[in-house]
Formats: structure tokens, sequence, C-alpha cells
């Protein structure tokens, strides 16, 4: 009994340590070229030149905020409530035309917000890539709409039939089969979604996606997991987990701790 109150005397001290442990310094990641800075006022600096951790795109984003703790999880801007970031739209129609085509329209489009929640600012571009099939997602089905053509590299995965194309609409094959509904999936849309079509004379369709942009902050409740006193885990998974290494590097999902802390 006495040996175990003695363990128990000696471990109390690195217990409360690892509780109490300080998150302030500067994170980094190489691969997204993601950097941190957690501050002793509870201030923090947000920098990334090429993943949006809000929209899983390649897109820049830079912000400042306040950083709060509960357990091992890192909140950034607690205060900011959450807000839709992506929407979407999806519709059928006819045209009075070539019965064997159809038409495909995608439309992404940027909406801008102000402090009050008012509509400032609007503009429609062209997907960054964007990857469809009718009636069934398999890969033999798929086709990709982008403007440029796809990096063949060991870790790109397959590769579909590629449409390049700078237009927003694109003619093609009516298939054989009845159609059904669309597989649609892009980084703006966050995933693959499937759009069903009421009508099987429809020859025209229209998917509309919308990334809000608020001016009081992109940063709203964004979750960081602590693992260690020098790793934080920052990307989540559809269930709500974070993602712990990927196979093709051990730091892909980690910020790092950097020697050289504030």
């Amino acid at each position: 009994m006495r040996l175990i109150i003695l363990l128990l005397l000696i471990c109390r001290p690195a217990f409360s340590l690892a509780q109490t442990e300080s998150i302030t310094g500067r994170y980094f990641n190489m691969l997204d070229r993601i950097q941190v800075d957690f501050y002793e006022d509870s201030s923090f600096d947000y920098s990334s030149k090429m993943w949006n951790p809000v929209f899983h795109r390649y897109e820049p984003l830079s912000e400042s905020g306040f950083w709060s703790m509960a357990g091992d999880t890192i909140i950034l801007n607690p205060h900011l409530e959450k807000k839709r970031f992506v929407d979407f739209s999806f519709s059928e129609s006819k045209f009075e035309g070539d019965s064997t085509v159809v038409v495909l329209s995608f439309n992404h489009i940027r909406r801008h917000y102000d402090i009050a929640g008012n509509l400032t600012a609007n503009d429609t571009i062209q997907f960054y890539q964007l990857d469809f099939a009718f009636n069934e997602l398999k890969k033999k089905k798929l086709k990709r709409v982008s403007s440029h053509q796809s990096i063949r590299c060991a870790f790109a995965g397959y590769i579909p039939k590629e449409i390049l194309t700078d237009e927003r609409s694109i003619v093609v094959p009516k298939p054989s089969e009845k159609l059904k509904s669309i597989f649609i999936g892009c980084y703006e849309l966050q995933g693959t979604k499937e759009f069903l079509i009421t009508d099987n004379s429809s020859n025209q369709f229209t998917l509309n996606v919308y990334s809000n942009y608020y001016s009081d902050g992109q940063i709203r409740q964004m979750r960081l997991l602590k693992k260690n006193k020098r790793v934080i885990y920052y990307r989540i998974k559809e269930n709500g987990e974070f993602v712990q290494d990927r196979f093709w590097s051990d730091t892909d999902a980690k910020l790092i701790k950097q020697k050289t802390n504030r």
C-alpha cells in the first residue's frame, strides 16, 4: 500500500505538468504550408498558402483571432458562431434541339457578406476540377471536367477521362439507359453527391455551388487536436474524427512545433 501511495506522489507532478503544458509557439506543416502561431494572451495567427480548411480546396487563407482549450482540443475563435460555408442547388430543364446530347452547366459562385450579414459582392467562376457520372458511381463511368490536365503521379489515384475546357457548360452524349441521377464530386462541393433526375425527358442540368465568405472571419470554432507538446492534428474526417497520419507522409495531417518558438 505504501509503495502505491509513493508511486502516486511521484507521478502527480508530471501529470499536473502535462495537463497545464502550454501550446504557445509556432507550428508548421511543410506539405500544406500551414503555419499557426499561438500566443500567451490566447491570440493566434493562422496562415495557409495552399490548403483552405474551410472550403477543402487549394486556396490561401490568412486570419487572426483567439483560441481556447477544452481538454486536448484547441478551438480557434470559439466566440464566433458557426455559419454555412457551402450551399448548392441543382436544376433540370428541357431545350429543343439534338435529342442525343445532354447539356451540363457547372457554376462556382463566391458570395461575400459583411458583418451585418448583407451580401456585398459575388462572382461566378469555373470549378477547379469536377468529376461526374450518370446513374452509377463507378470509375469507368466517371468523366472529369477541368481547364487543365491532371498531373499523373504515384499518389494521384484513378484519373477519369478528361474534358478540358475553359467553359462552364459542356455538351456530352446522352446515355442510352434511362437517366435517373447524376453523381457530381469536386472540392467546392466538399465531396461527391447524387442528384436525382425527376423527368427522364430533361436534357439540361445545372449545378450551382456557393462558397460563402464572411468579413468577420472564416475561421469559426475550428477544432485542432493536441497530441503532445510538439504535435497538433488539424484535418478532420467526415465522421468528426481527426486524421492521424496518412500513408505517404507521417506529417501530412500534423502541425509540428518549431524550435524557434515565440
